[in-house]
Order: structure tokens, then sequence, then C-alpha cells
């Protein structure tokens, strides 16, 4: 898929741009059964699986196994089904006209939402979790299940990824406490299944809790211009992103 002129300004002036329809109907059944299957570690073992923190904590019965769960990481390197799809070929076209050509594939996370339980993730840039420097990596954020305000959609602040880091209080985490900046402007990425939102590494981006009854999953794919990248910088993508199994 090509991304349009105006998505490219989109992305530039505000730090992100929302994707319709980019996971057909057929795929997107594919990738929630296949999600669901990495959740309740039926794949690889060594895809690591999250637990919701108030579930653990308070060990807390679910009726549905896949409500425990908060997120799942590392699908893209240990399965060959999400190894595909990093590499479908409207994806990387997209990314590609996000980054340019010579683009390299930086992790994933996959993300669960439990229903009732699915915890609100603080404001943060995702810059600070990886390197000092801002690296030329761009997000792919896709909904396998609708995304709305209600069960904890994705919200964001256009245009501060301008700003670059942007300093905090306790330099040794990488989210923001409350009040640290301005989320007066911040706005909701609201998505059906299907749909995808593409964002600048540098952009502030926080979600709600979920309180439906429903989960609120995503697949979420990084990529970087390997480019110009210093020699630290290529040492973390190759640990990050490559997709030789281990």
């Amino acid at each position: 898929m090509k991304i349009t002129s105006r998505q490219k300004q989109e992305y530039e002036e505000n730090g992100f741009f929302i994707v319709r329809n980019l996971i057909p109907p057929d795929q997107l059944n594919a990738i929630s059964e296949r999600l669901n299957m990495a959740a309740l570690g039926q794949l690889d073992a060594r895809i690591a699986i999250q637990v919701e923190p108030e579930v653990r904590k308070d060990d807390i019965r679910v009726d549905d196994p896949l409500d425990r769960i908060r997120k799942v990481s590392g699908v893209a390197r240990y399965d060959p089904f999400f190894k595909a799809l990093a590499a479908d070929k409207n994806i990387v076209e997209l990314m590609r006209g996000v980054l340019g050509d010579n683009i390299h594939f930086f992790g994933d996370e996959c993300q669960l939402k439990p229903a009732h339980y699915g915890s609100a993730h603080a404001w943060h840039q995702d810059a600070p979790y990886f390197h000092h420097d801002p690296m030329p990596v761009a997000t792919l954020w896709i909904a396998v299940d609708d995304a709305t305000r209600e069960n904890g959609c994705i919200e964001v602040v256009p245009g501060l990824h301008k700003q670059g880091i942007i300093e905090r209080r306790n330099a040794d985490q990488a989210w923001f406490d409350e009040g640290e900046f301005d989320t007066s402007q911040a706005v909701y990425a609201t998505l059906k299944a299907g749909d995808a939102l593409v964002f600048d590494i540098l952009l502030p981006h926080g979600s709600g809790p979920n309180q439906t009854p429903t989960r609120r999953r995503c697949v979420i794919y990084r990529y970087t211009n390997a480019g110009g990248l210093t020699p630290e910088m290529e040492a973390i993508v190759e640990r990050r992103g490559d997709l030789t199994e281990k």
C-alpha cells in the first residue's frame, strides 16, 4: 500500500496518520487466531508472555485464560506467521513511504488489553526505551479489534514529536509522571479492526484502561531506516530486529 501525500504530510506535521482497512478481513481473522495462540503459549516457547499486573497481583480468576494476558512479544522472530506478516508487501511498501527504502525490522509487541482488567499505559515516548538519542523509527500499530475510547485506544499529542525527547523529572524512567507535560491537545486514535496507526518514535502517546467486556488487541511492528545509524544504534537494531532464529 502506497503512502499518500496527505499521509506523508500528516506524519511530518503531526507525527502520525491513520490507515483505514490496511488488513483485509480474511487476513485479520488469521492474525486474530494466531495472536490468541501466542498468548496461550501454544507457539514457540521463546515468545514472551506478560500477565496483566492486577490479575497477577490479586490472583484474579477469569473465565477465559486470554483475559489474563497483557501482551506478548518476539512473535516475528519466533513464529513464521508473524515473520511473514512483518514482510507483507503492503506493510513494507507503506513503511518505506514513511522511512525510505533502506528499512529494517525493529521488533514487535502485541497487546491484548483484556476485558475489564486491561491496564492503562502512562504517557510516554518510545525513543527513550531504546537509545538516549532519537533513532529513525516508525511504529505500525495494527488494530485486531476495534479500538475505542472505552476500551483504551491510543491517545496522541499531535506535533509534539518535533520537540525531540522531552525531559522527564525522573530520567531513569521512560514514561512521564502525571502533569509533566501538556496533554490538553491530545486526540483519541479510534480505529476499526484492520485499521492501523503509524506514528513517530518521538510522538508522546498513552492509553486508558479497558472498561468493556471485550479485549482490545493489536499487533505492533516497528521499522527503522538503517542508513545513517551509529554503530551503537546498529547493534541495537540487530539485537531487536534480527528475524533469524537464535
